[in-house]
């Protein structure tokens, strides 16, 4: 089932960033947002999580406020709020692989990330496995391919970051039971430059 999707990253005259992924197809629609900002450490310190759904007239609505002046969570869904404990370092779906991202650019090899994902805390650790050239729609691109490490093996989950282009995410391929699901960049923009095809040797 093909899913067309628009990932984009903005800055706000705020100096926060917001990082938002709508994807629709004619069964529904998602809309993921994070708002965050980056400490002078390059640390991303996330403020706001938000992931709303509607597919086949089922809805699905929830809210992370991270309050850290008093390290307090806020989780909201189907208007029931909930508050829990805040650890220094918490990151939300998004913004962990936003930190994967700048982690790797900074030639850092160790990734672990505590992320708290539908008001649960839960730790996100990913290798290097490979560095490769990828084939996508807008040609070959510079990659390095990162994993996910788990416990279990059931669920396999596998990104491509343009080395290129800032580690912009130009693939990701999730395999759990036997289904694969994968998001593969149709186009896209790095700082108002669109993202162009590595240029190919060719033999004379």
């Amino acid at each position: 089932m093909d899913i067309v999707a628009e990932h984009r990253l903005e800055k706000l005259e705020s100096g926060q960033y917001r990082e938002t992924l709508d994807a629709k197809n004619i069964f529904g629609k998602i809309n993921e947002q994070a708002l965050f900002t980056v400490a002078d450490n390059q640390q991303v310190i996330p403020q706001e999580y938000s992931y709303r759904r509607s597919l086949i007239g089922i809805k699905r609505a929830e809210k992370q406020v991270f309050d850290w002046p008093n390290l307090k969570l806020e989780y909201t869904k189907k208007d029931q709020t909930t508050t829990s404990p805040l650890q220094v370092g918490s990151l939300d779906i998004i913004t962990h692989k936003l930190q994967l991202r700048r982690d790797i650019k900074a030639g850092k090899e160790i990734f672990s990330y505590p992320v708290i994902s539908r008001g649960k805390l839960k730790q996100y650790a990913y290798e290097i496995v490979a560095r490769e050239v990828l084939e996508t729609a807008i040609g070959p691109l510079n990659t390095v391919l990162v994993q996910r490490i788990r416990e279990d093996q059931k669920r396999t989950t596998k990104i491509w970051l343009a080395s290129d282009w800032d580690y912009l995410a130009v693939r990701l391929e999730q395999i759990e039971n036997g289904e694969s699901h994968e998001m593969t960049i149709i186009n896209g923009q790095v700082d108002n430059q669109p993202v162009a095809p590595l240029k190919m040797a060719t033999e004379i």
